[in-house]
């Protein structure tokens, strides 16, 4: 009786927990100003950064 108790009151406390992690962060997000031009897609990379990123990728596939 005293596991099914425990098993229940973890299962209460973990909604509790995921719901006030999620009121906090949905509270800080929404305090930011953001303008019109922010909802839009953020611009593709350069060359640099993209030569950048297969070069990781080539040595990360050595290991």
């Amino acid at each position: 009786m005293n596991q099914i108790i425990n098993m229940i009151m973890r299962m209460v406390m973990r909604q509790a927990i995921s719901k006030g992690i999620n009121m906090g962060v949905n509270k800080m997000s929404k305090g930011r100003n953001r303008g019109p031009d922010q909802d839009q897609q953020p611009p593709a990379h350069d060359d640099k950064s993209m030569r950048q990123s297969a070069k990781m990728a080539r040595r990360l596939n050595r290991f």
